[in-house]
């Protein structure tokens, strides 16, 4: 916290868990993990080139983020809640660094809720945990996101989300959303960015962020004019079709869709 230092805790023995999808780590790794993180957070408010590092590509958000989700332990959340707290009230008063690269807590906030620490914080809220600090920091970031969100459009959190790679079903992966938002993925240079990420996306190791990449392209395909054709020039069919023998059902479903969204001119008559 940027107000105080809290007592981190020293025990340590190596306990084994798996840990998210496909990763094992022991509980003493992760919390140094947490534990550097927290006090890099430190150099925030003083330094742009730390701020800097901290968001790039959103991975130290990312990585604490996960951290409160599956750590098993409260030591491990504790430090990385005690971090992501530091990292959204953070500033760049003191030391703004270049015109026009301001980073700041509202930065933060936002790759957070990208990577959805809203619905980990809500869970965090009806636990029971011993340590008041816990406490503390869930109440504080929960608000923070909260308002942070309110400020957001629809778009800027759909966009955000596809960025930090972190998809989650939710009302920005609907068909409304697309109807009203399709035409937002041209990006401001024309060059179709975002969808390019959705792409990259098709091959990912998480079941849910490849079925939500195949139905967010279906969709741009058919509220985008001539989005077939770009989808197709992008190399989104072949990925998706790669997709359709996937051991996961939902996976084969969503790509199946999709690519007949790509293939016929119209897919609502056909579903």
């Amino acid at each position: 916290r940027m107000g105080g230092k809290k007592q981190a805790s020293k025990s340590g023995t190596p306990d084994k868990k798996p840990m998210g999808k496909g990763t094992s780590a022991s509980v003493q790794q992760l919390y140094e993990l947490a534990f550097c993180l927290w006090t890099m957070t430190y150099e925030l408010n003083g330094s742009h080139s730390v701020r800097a590092d901290f968001a790039k590509d959103g991975l130290a958000v990312a990585a604490l983020t996960d951290l409160v989700s599956v750590a098993p332990r409260e030591k491990v959340i504790r430090v990385a809640l005690a971090a992501l707290h530091n990292l959204a009230v953070c500033t760049s008063e003191v030391n703004p660094g270049p015109a026009g690269t301001k980073i700041d807590g509202t930065v933060f906030l936002s790759d957070m809720i990208a990577c959805g620490l809203m619905k980990s914080i809500d869970y965090l809220k009806d636990r029971q945990f011993t340590d008041p600090d816990i406490i503390e920091d869930v109440n504080a970031l929960y608000k923070l996101l909260v308002h942070n969100y309110k400020e957001m459009t629809r778009w800027e959190v759909y966009k955000n989300e596809v960025e930090s790679g972190h998809l989650q079903w939710g009302s920005v992966h609907t068909e409304a959303f697309f109807k009203e938002n399709a035409r937002m993925l041209e990006g401001s240079d024309g060059d179709f960015k975002l969808l390019k990420v959705l792409i990259a996306l098709l091959p990912s190791n998480d079941d849910d962020v490849a079925a939500i990449a195949c139905y967010d392209i279906g969709e741009f395909v058919r509220h985008y004019p001539n989005g077939r054709a770009i989808a197709k020039r992008l190399g989104a069919k072949e990925l998706v079709m790669n997709l359709i023998e996937h051991e996961n059902v939902e996976i084969q479903r969503h790509a199946l869709q999709c690519v007949s969204k790509i293939m016929v001119q119209n897919w609502e008559y056909v579903k």
